[in-house]
């Protein structure tokens, strides 16, 4: 799943020799526990563990590893977590504590699930590993809303998980497209007796058109195993780790470790990341080098990299957006960590990381490949959950470590928050609206506060303690603007803040036609052959710059620095032109507009073309 040997140790049977989660740890051969740790300001308490996870407990028993392996929150703040026996578990913390008090399974007979994703619409996608066999991309619904998944559909089938490394985490993209994380086949690029070689989707990044599965391609490639992977939520680039090659040595061992450092990509379309032959440092003068992209962040060798996330939400404050990442093993003091680094730069000129000290946690390894695995961030709180995996088998079931951790602002569980606004956006001129929010640290008698107008909203409690419903009457809505709204507790304390719109009437005359920019791509002869990012002196013959928004007249012109483009298509919505060979000669930020034809220009959009 990650290093070869660690794989083999998480899974029993897939391995033939070296077996780490075969050996039996009795008590009194066990290090002493060090105590979790985290950074000044934060607090940090135990989610979940065995003795609120059955199932977290049974790691040794007839061979089944049950602990968790990969965290998803739904938009209504519930933790999904997908576990090394198949199952999707649904976490449930009922009295509102930090600790989780009730336990679902959402569906069973997954395979290893190594990844969780949701989709903007709610379905929920995992990779399913079969033992010995494939990998699979699954989407599930609950299609009756007793939290039970009642369709499971294979929309990939056959990826090659049968070597060494699997079907990793999978992420959605600002484009809409499903990203996943595939391994490489073999150890180093050389197969072993018996074992499959490198084929074309080994050791890549893949893309696809969930609802066109056809469309699935390589987006990168020469990632020996990129376990995680996560976009910024500004600038929408992918970022992923790689674990590198190479075995760990710890008894009677001899000469220099040449192991390749670990790593954290910045991944590009079509960019190469040197497995095999160049991991970790370029040698510029290794023919394997050619053409291969350095690392932004390079890590100590073995220690293995298995997720990122970025700190978003309410608590984030002077770190939002900073990138965490976790360090699975601990060797030599070092490891077993929730790590966080500033990252700066544009897709124009790179991107560069710096790492923040003290780390954010530490999370007191104390066996053999015992550490954290994966991150998720509560869309509601913004609490940071790490899952901790154990696969070595102990004489005694509760000192299993399948864990998982709440980590959280110092003093934040004494404020409510608020999140998932349903409606976000009315049209101007509708009669009164009810809204609702979902919830934490709410009070009774808590009630939502349009703090635009500076009026409390007459406010209820919904479908459970975790809701609130409140009026919005007619008389805010009349004209098109943006109201700010928060949740006071009885006592006056705030929450967060969440904004819901007010958009214009259609009914009523529109306004001199401005246009609007929403979005743009850039594409090779089809949508799905999608180009991100531009790259210095690519051919542009076959490429063409889309931009969608509202308000595009019969005249209207699409701009890249102010020069029209030859227009290919051209609609109230979207204008495709031809991208030019002079728009890619140098690298930089270029700006989109649309000018229609009564001189009225658009916002601008930027498009990057990288060196």
């Amino acid at each position: 799943m990650l290093k070869s040997d660690f794989f083999r140790a998480l899974a029993l049977i897939i391995i033939s020799a070296l077996t780490l989660a075969s050996i039996s740890f009795p008590s009194s051969s066990v290090a002493q526990t060090r105590q979790e740790f985290v950074a000044e300001g934060f607090e940090i308490n135990r989610f979940a563990d065995p003795t609120i996870v059955p199932e977290f407990a049974v790691a040794g028993q007839s061979g089944a590893l049950a602990g968790p392996t990969a965290l998803a929150f739904d938009a209504r703040g519930r933790l999904f977590v997908g576990t090394l026996s198949g199952r999707i578990l649904i976490m449930l913390d009922n009295n509102d504590d930090g600790r989780a008090d009730e336990v679902k399974t959402f569906a069973t007979g997954l395979g290893q699930v190594l990844g969780l994703e949701f989709r903007a619409n709610g379905d929920l996608f995992a990779t399913s590993n079969l033992i010995r066999g494939v990998g699979r991309i699954i989407r599930l619904r609950d299609l009756n809303g007793d939290d039970v998944a009642d369709e499971k559909t294979i929309v990939i089938d056959n990826l090659p998980s049968d070597g060494d490394h699997q079907t990793n985490r999978l992420k959605f993209g600002p484009d809409g497209l499903l990203y996943v994380g595939q391994g490489s086949s073999t150890e180093d690029g050389e197969p072993e007796s018996g074992s499959p070689p490198e084929r074309p989707l080994n050791a890549t990044i893949l893309r696809v058109d969930v609802d066109n599965p056809a469309s699935l391609g390589v987006f990168a490639t020469g990632l020996r195993n990129p376990f995680g992977m996560a976009f910024h939520p500004e600038n929408g680039q992918l970022f992923s780790v790689d674990v590198g090659s190479g075995e760990l040595c710890q008894i009677n061992c001899t000469g220099e470790d040449t192991s390749p450092l670990e790593e954290v990509n910045w991944i590009v379309q079509s960019g190469f990341y040197g497995f095999p032959g160049c991991e970790g440092m370029i040698d510029p003068s290794k023919p394997a080098c050619a053409g291969a992209r350095s690392a932004m962040i390079f890590i100590n060798r073995h220690l293995t990299p298995t997720s990122i996330a970025f700190y978003t939400g309410p608590q984030a404050r002077e770190a939002r957006n900073r990138m965490l990442v976790t360090i699975y093993k601990r060797i030599s003091g070092e490891g077993g960590e929730l790590r966080w680094y500033n990252v700066t730069g544009s897709a124009a000129t790179g991107f560069h990381a710096t790492e923040v000290f003290p780390r954010l946690a530490d999370f007191g390894i104390i066996d053999p490949f015992d550490g954290p695995i994966d991150t998720a961030i509560d869309p509601i709180t913004g609490d940071i959950y790490v899952a901790r995996f154990d696969p070595v088998t102990h004489a005694d079931l509760s000192e299993h470590h399948h864990f998982i951790y709440r980590i959280h602002r110092a003093g934040s569980d004494q404020l409510p928050f608020i999140g998932n606004l349903r409606p976000s956006s009315v049209k101007a001129g509708s009669a009164a609206t009810t809204i609702s929010v979902t919830g934490r640290h709410l009070k009774s008698g808590a009630f939502i506060f349009n703090v635009t107008d500076n009026v409390a909203l007459a406010t209820r409690q919904g479908a459970s303690a975790f809701e609130l419903v409140a009026d919005l009457p007619a008389s805010a809505i009349q004209s098109e603007r943006v109201i700010v709204l928060e949740a006071r507790n009885p006592e006056g304390t705030p929450s967060n803040q969440l904004t819901f719109t007010v958009t214009r009437n259609d009914s009523e005359p529109p306004p001199l036609q401005t246009p609007r920019l929403n979005s743009l791509l850039v594409f090779k002869k089809k949508k799905k052959n999608i180009i991100n990012p531009l790259t210095v002196g690519m051919s542009a013959k076959k490429l063409r710059l889309s931009v969608e928004g509202i308000d595009f007249d019969a005249g209207a012109q699409l701009l890249v620095n102010d020069t029209p483009l030859e227009l290919l298509s051209a609609s109230e919505t979207e204008l495709i032109g031809r991208i030019t060979s002079a728009m890619v000669a140098s690298p930089g930020e270029l700006t989109v507009q649309v000018r229609n034809s009564n001189g009225k220009l658009s916002n601008t959009l930027k498009l990057i073309v990288s060196p």
